[in-house]
Protein backbone atom coordinates (compact mmCIF):
# COMPACT_ATOMS: atom_id res chain seq x y z
CA UNK A 1 0.00 0.00 0.00
CA UNK A 2 1.27 3.73 -0.99
CA UNK A 3 -0.01 6.67 0.64
CA UNK A 4 -1.00 9.63 -1.80
CA UNK A 5 -1.63 13.06 -1.34
CA UNK A 6 -4.00 14.86 -3.90
CA UNK A 7 -5.39 17.91 -4.36
CA UNK A 8 -9.12 18.21 -4.92
CA UNK A 9 -10.05 19.86 -8.26
CA UNK A 10 -12.43 22.41 -7.18
CA UNK A 11 -14.72 23.69 -9.94
CA UNK A 12 -18.05 25.81 -10.98
CA UNK A 13 -20.48 24.68 -8.40
CA UNK A 14 -21.25 25.98 -4.71
CA UNK A 15 -20.38 22.93 -2.87
CA UNK A 16 -16.74 22.22 -4.80
CA UNK A 17 -14.99 25.60 -5.37
CA UNK A 18 -12.96 25.25 -1.75
CA UNK A 19 -9.44 24.29 -2.33
CA UNK A 20 -8.57 20.88 0.09
CA UNK A 21 -5.78 18.37 0.09
CA UNK A 22 -6.82 14.95 0.62
CA UNK A 23 -4.86 11.46 1.25
CA UNK A 24 -5.73 8.48 -1.01
CA UNK A 25 -4.25 4.49 -0.59
CA UNK A 26 -3.12 2.95 -3.70
CA UNK A 27 -3.30 -0.46 -3.98
CA UNK A 28 -1.22 -2.75 -6.75
CA UNK A 29 -2.23 -6.38 -7.59
CA UNK A 30 1.11 -7.97 -6.43
CA UNK A 31 1.88 -9.75 -9.47
CA UNK A 32 1.38 -7.76 -13.06
CA UNK A 33 2.64 -8.52 -16.40
CA UNK A 34 1.99 -4.55 -17.11
CA UNK A 35 0.17 -1.40 -16.67
CA UNK A 36 -2.96 -2.41 -14.36
CA UNK A 37 -6.30 -1.26 -15.15
CA UNK A 38 -7.45 0.55 -11.36
CA UNK A 39 -10.97 1.56 -9.76
CA UNK A 40 -10.60 4.97 -7.53
CA UNK A 41 -12.89 4.02 -4.55
CA UNK A 42 -14.70 6.59 -3.14
CA UNK A 43 -15.97 6.34 0.59
CA UNK A 44 -19.95 6.05 2.24
CA UNK A 45 -21.14 9.08 4.74
CA UNK A 46 -18.51 6.54 7.35
CA UNK A 47 -15.64 7.29 5.93
CA UNK A 48 -12.67 4.31 5.38
CA UNK A 49 -13.99 1.44 6.56
CA UNK A 50 -12.14 -2.31 6.50
CA UNK A 51 -15.04 -4.10 5.89
CA UNK A 52 -15.80 -2.14 2.97
CA UNK A 53 -13.24 0.16 1.06
CA UNK A 54 -10.42 -2.10 1.69
CA UNK A 55 -12.63 -4.87 1.65
CA UNK A 56 -13.00 -4.09 -2.09
CA UNK A 57 -10.04 -3.02 -2.76
CA UNK A 58 -7.82 -6.31 -1.66
CA UNK A 59 -10.98 -8.19 -3.93
CA UNK A 60 -10.26 -5.73 -6.79
CA UNK A 61 -6.35 -6.52 -6.30
CA UNK A 62 -6.57 -10.31 -6.12
CA UNK A 63 -9.04 -9.92 -10.14
CA UNK A 64 -5.55 -8.05 -11.11
CA UNK A 65 -6.81 -4.64 -10.95
CA UNK A 66 -5.14 -1.91 -8.44
CA UNK A 67 -7.44 0.59 -6.03
CA UNK A 68 -6.97 4.00 -5.11
CA UNK A 69 -8.97 4.46 -1.89
CA UNK A 70 -9.75 8.28 -1.76
CA UNK A 71 -10.28 9.24 2.09
CA UNK A 72 -12.48 12.68 1.32
CA UNK A 73 -13.27 13.52 5.33
CA UNK A 74 -9.39 13.16 6.72
CA UNK A 75 -7.74 16.02 5.45
CA UNK A 76 -11.19 18.12 6.19
CA UNK A 77 -11.11 17.48 9.62
CA UNK A 78 -14.32 14.88 9.32
CA UNK A 79 -14.81 11.94 10.60
CA UNK A 80 -18.18 11.07 9.28
CA UNK A 81 -20.88 12.70 7.51
CA UNK A 82 -23.78 10.70 8.63
CA UNK A 83 -25.45 13.15 10.61
CA UNK A 84 -24.62 16.57 8.42
CA UNK A 85 -23.81 15.70 4.95
CA UNK A 86 -22.87 19.57 4.53
CA UNK A 87 -19.66 18.29 6.33
CA UNK A 88 -18.15 17.37 2.91
CA UNK A 89 -20.62 17.40 -0.25
CA UNK A 90 -20.85 14.89 -3.18
CA UNK A 91 -19.30 17.81 -5.44
CA UNK A 92 -16.24 17.96 -2.89
CA UNK A 93 -15.83 14.04 -3.53
CA UNK A 94 -16.10 14.26 -7.46
CA UNK A 95 -13.57 16.45 -7.09
CA UNK A 96 -11.23 14.50 -5.21
CA UNK A 97 -12.17 11.48 -7.45
CA UNK A 98 -11.11 13.79 -10.76
CA UNK A 99 -7.63 14.60 -8.94
CA UNK A 100 -7.22 11.18 -8.27
CA UNK A 101 -8.10 10.24 -11.71
CA UNK A 102 -5.13 13.11 -12.95
CA UNK A 103 -2.62 11.64 -10.61
CA UNK A 104 -3.30 7.88 -11.63
CA UNK A 105 -2.78 9.62 -15.56
CA UNK A 106 0.38 9.86 -14.87
CA UNK A 107 1.35 6.85 -13.35
CA UNK A 108 3.38 4.06 -15.72
CA UNK A 109 2.25 1.45 -13.37
CA UNK A 110 -1.59 2.00 -14.44
CA UNK A 111 -3.74 1.71 -17.88
CA UNK A 112 -4.38 5.60 -18.37
CA UNK A 113 -7.18 4.34 -20.80
CA UNK A 114 -8.64 1.87 -17.70
CA UNK A 115 -9.22 3.56 -14.64
CA UNK A 116 -13.02 3.62 -13.50
CA UNK A 117 -14.62 4.63 -10.44
CA UNK A 118 -16.88 3.28 -7.86
CA UNK A 119 -18.43 3.82 -4.62
CA UNK A 120 -20.95 3.09 -1.68
CA UNK A 121 -24.16 5.88 -0.74
CA UNK A 122 -22.57 8.99 -0.82
CA UNK A 123 -19.70 7.92 -2.61
CA UNK A 124 -22.04 6.15 -5.44
CA UNK A 125 -23.34 9.59 -6.28
CA UNK A 126 -20.33 11.07 -6.62
CA UNK A 127 -19.19 8.35 -8.84
CA UNK A 128 -22.60 8.55 -10.95
CA UNK A 129 -22.39 13.02 -10.97
CA UNK A 130 -18.46 12.13 -12.54
CA UNK A 131 -20.44 10.62 -15.16
CA UNK A 132 -22.63 13.29 -16.46
CA UNK A 133 -22.38 15.16 -19.74
CA UNK A 134 -23.36 18.39 -17.99
CA UNK A 135 -21.05 18.95 -15.73
CA UNK A 136 -18.04 18.77 -18.37
CA UNK A 137 -19.11 22.06 -18.78
CA UNK A 138 -18.41 23.08 -15.15
CA UNK A 139 -14.96 22.02 -15.72
CA UNK A 140 -14.08 23.09 -19.25
CA UNK A 141 -10.00 23.22 -18.42
CA UNK A 142 -10.19 19.68 -17.24
CA UNK A 143 -10.41 16.73 -19.97
CA UNK A 144 -10.23 13.84 -18.06
CA UNK A 145 -12.85 11.18 -17.69
CA UNK A 146 -13.65 8.05 -15.92
CA UNK A 147 -13.69 4.86 -18.07
CA UNK A 148 -16.07 3.27 -16.05
CA UNK A 149 -18.34 3.87 -12.92
CA UNK A 150 -19.72 1.49 -10.32
CA UNK A 151 -22.53 2.82 -8.12
CA UNK A 152 -22.92 0.96 -4.65
CA UNK A 153 -26.26 1.91 -3.38
CA UNK A 154 -26.57 5.75 -4.44
CA UNK A 155 -28.59 8.46 -3.45
CA UNK A 156 -30.98 9.18 -6.76
CA UNK A 157 -33.10 11.90 -4.94
CA UNK A 158 -31.35 14.80 -6.82
CA UNK A 159 -31.10 13.79 -10.84
CA UNK A 160 -30.27 15.84 -13.37
CA UNK A 161 -32.66 17.06 -15.64
CA UNK A 162 -30.26 15.90 -18.56
CA UNK A 163 -28.84 12.75 -17.59
CA UNK A 164 -27.04 12.27 -20.52
CA UNK A 165 -23.87 10.22 -19.59
CA UNK A 166 -20.71 9.98 -21.69
CA UNK A 167 -21.95 7.01 -22.55
CA UNK A 168 -18.90 4.94 -20.34
CA UNK A 169 -20.29 1.46 -18.96
CA UNK A 170 -21.88 2.46 -15.89
CA UNK A 171 -23.30 -0.27 -12.66
CA UNK A 172 -25.99 0.14 -10.46
CA UNK A 173 -25.90 -2.46 -7.47
CA UNK A 174 -28.96 -1.46 -5.82
CA UNK A 175 -30.24 -2.99 -2.45
CA UNK A 176 -33.97 -4.26 -2.44
CA UNK A 177 -34.82 -3.34 1.24
CA UNK A 178 -33.01 0.33 1.23
CA UNK A 179 -34.72 2.91 3.51
CA UNK A 180 -31.50 5.41 2.86
CA UNK A 181 -31.19 5.65 -0.74
CA UNK A 182 -34.10 4.13 -2.56
CA UNK A 183 -33.42 1.54 -5.26
CA UNK A 184 -36.75 2.80 -7.09
CA UNK A 185 -34.76 5.83 -7.53
CA UNK A 186 -32.00 4.87 -8.61
CA UNK A 187 -33.65 2.20 -11.38
CA UNK A 188 -35.51 5.62 -12.33
CA UNK A 189 -32.26 7.46 -12.74
CA UNK A 190 -30.55 4.29 -14.74
CA UNK A 191 -33.91 4.51 -16.96
CA UNK A 192 -33.63 8.09 -18.10
CA UNK A 193 -29.75 8.16 -18.60
CA UNK A 194 -30.52 5.06 -21.06
CA UNK A 195 -33.19 7.34 -22.93
CA UNK A 196 -30.30 9.92 -23.16
CA UNK A 197 -28.57 7.50 -25.06
CA UNK A 198 -26.10 5.51 -22.89
CA UNK A 199 -26.82 1.48 -23.77
CA UNK A 200 -24.07 0.32 -21.29
CA UNK A 201 -25.67 0.35 -18.13
CA UNK A 202 -26.64 -2.68 -16.17
CA UNK A 203 -28.75 -2.20 -13.36
CA UNK A 204 -29.20 -5.33 -10.32
CA UNK A 205 -31.43 -5.61 -7.31
CA UNK A 206 -30.52 -7.71 -4.45
CA UNK A 207 -33.88 -7.77 -3.41
CA UNK A 208 -33.04 -9.18 0.28
CA UNK A 209 -30.41 -6.89 0.63
CA UNK A 210 -30.15 -3.45 3.40
CA UNK A 211 -28.24 -0.54 2.65
CA UNK A 212 -24.46 -0.89 3.60
CA UNK A 213 -24.65 -4.98 3.23
CA UNK A 214 -21.03 -5.32 3.10
CA UNK A 215 -21.61 -4.78 6.87
CA UNK A 216 -22.45 -8.35 7.95
CA UNK A 217 -24.79 -9.45 11.12
CA UNK A 218 -28.06 -8.37 12.16
CA UNK A 219 -29.41 -5.15 10.56
CA UNK A 220 -29.23 -1.80 12.79
CA UNK A 221 -30.58 1.52 13.00
CA UNK A 222 -28.59 4.29 12.09
CA UNK A 223 -30.15 6.68 14.38
CA UNK A 224 -28.57 10.02 13.72
CA UNK A 225 -29.02 9.79 9.63
CA UNK A 226 -30.09 12.35 7.61
CA UNK A 227 -32.25 10.58 5.36
CA UNK A 228 -33.02 12.66 1.80
CA UNK A 229 -35.24 9.62 0.47
CA UNK A 230 -38.18 12.21 0.45
CA UNK A 231 -36.42 14.79 -1.27
CA UNK A 232 -36.72 14.34 -5.07
CA UNK A 233 -35.54 17.28 -7.08
CA UNK A 234 -33.96 17.84 -10.11
CA UNK A 235 -30.17 19.37 -11.11
CA UNK A 236 -30.77 21.95 -13.83
CA UNK A 237 -27.52 22.63 -16.17
CA UNK A 238 -26.76 25.49 -13.90
CA UNK A 239 -26.68 23.95 -10.51
CA UNK A 240 -29.76 24.70 -9.56
CA UNK A 241 -32.26 22.80 -7.77
CA UNK A 242 -36.07 22.45 -9.58
CA UNK A 243 -37.96 20.75 -6.04
CA UNK A 244 -40.89 18.86 -7.26
CA UNK A 245 -42.74 19.47 -3.82
CA UNK A 246 -42.08 22.67 -3.97
CA UNK A 247 -42.62 23.78 -7.61
CA UNK A 248 -40.01 26.02 -7.68
CA UNK A 249 -35.92 25.96 -8.04
CA UNK A 250 -33.42 27.36 -5.69
CA UNK A 251 -30.00 27.52 -5.71
CA UNK A 252 -27.86 24.81 -3.74
CA UNK A 253 -27.77 26.63 -0.42
CA UNK A 254 -31.53 27.49 -0.67
CA UNK A 255 -32.04 24.07 -1.66
CA UNK A 256 -30.38 22.89 1.41
CA UNK A 257 -32.55 25.18 3.59
CA UNK A 258 -35.58 24.46 2.11
CA UNK A 259 -34.75 20.42 2.27
CA UNK A 260 -33.92 20.88 6.17
CA UNK A 261 -36.89 22.08 7.10
CA UNK A 262 -39.20 20.15 5.05
CA UNK A 263 -38.52 17.13 3.59
CA UNK A 264 -35.20 15.76 5.33
CA UNK A 265 -36.31 13.19 7.88
CA UNK A 266 -33.69 11.00 10.72
CA UNK A 267 -32.61 7.37 10.59
CA UNK A 268 -32.05 4.62 8.49
CA UNK A 269 -31.64 1.32 8.27
CA UNK A 270 -28.01 -0.63 7.06
CA UNK A 271 -26.22 -3.29 7.26
CA UNK A 272 -28.12 -7.14 7.09
CA UNK A 273 -25.23 -8.91 4.81
CA UNK A 274 -24.34 -12.21 4.93
CA UNK A 275 -21.02 -13.55 3.14
CA UNK A 276 -22.99 -15.42 0.35
CA UNK A 277 -24.64 -12.06 -0.48
CA UNK A 278 -21.49 -9.85 -0.16
CA UNK A 279 -19.54 -12.78 -2.30
CA UNK A 280 -22.28 -12.52 -5.03
CA UNK A 281 -22.49 -9.03 -4.76
CA UNK A 282 -18.38 -8.67 -5.46
CA UNK A 283 -18.26 -11.66 -8.12
CA UNK A 284 -20.94 -9.54 -10.04
CA UNK A 285 -18.75 -6.29 -9.94
CA UNK A 286 -16.09 -8.30 -10.85
CA UNK A 287 -17.65 -9.85 -13.80
CA UNK A 288 -19.01 -6.47 -15.26
CA UNK A 289 -14.93 -4.89 -15.06
CA UNK A 290 -13.85 -7.81 -16.66
CA UNK A 291 -16.45 -7.45 -19.40
CA UNK A 292 -15.36 -4.36 -19.94
CA UNK A 293 -11.74 -5.19 -20.00
CA UNK A 294 -10.71 -4.41 -16.69
CA UNK A 295 -8.73 -7.52 -15.37
CA UNK A 296 -5.50 -8.26 -15.08
CA UNK A 297 -2.54 -6.54 -16.85
CA UNK A 298 -3.64 -7.30 -20.50
CA UNK A 299 -5.66 -4.58 -22.12
CA UNK A 300 -8.66 -6.68 -23.33
CA UNK A 301 -10.76 -4.75 -26.52
CA UNK A 302 -13.56 -2.82 -24.76
CA UNK A 303 -17.15 -3.16 -25.97
CA UNK A 304 -18.19 -1.04 -28.76
CA UNK A 305 -20.61 2.31 -28.19
CA UNK A 306 -23.98 1.03 -28.03
CA UNK A 307 -23.39 -2.21 -26.94
CA UNK A 308 -25.89 -3.51 -24.40
CA UNK A 309 -25.09 -4.97 -21.29
CA UNK A 310 -28.27 -6.36 -19.14
CA UNK A 311 -30.11 -3.27 -20.22
CA UNK A 312 -33.30 -4.25 -17.71
CA UNK A 313 -33.07 -4.54 -13.77
CA UNK A 314 -32.79 -8.24 -12.40
CA UNK A 315 -33.88 -9.31 -8.96
CA UNK A 316 -32.08 -11.77 -6.96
Amino acid sequence: MESVSLDTLTFAHPAASRPARVTASLHLPQASAGPSACMVILTSSAGVQRHREHYYAQALNEAGVAALIVDSFTGRGVRRTVADQTLVSAAQMEGDALAALAHLRSDPRIDSCRIGVMGVSKGAGAALNAAIAVRQRWRPDFPHLFDLHVAICPGATAQHRDPATHGRPIFFMLAGRDDYTPAALAIDYAERMRRAGNRRIRVKVYSGAHHGWESLGPVFDIRDAENWSCCTNFIEDDGRHFVVAAGQTFSEPEYQAWARHNCVTRGARAGGGTAALKQRATDDLLAFLAAHGFAGAAVAKPPQDGAIRDPAPVGA
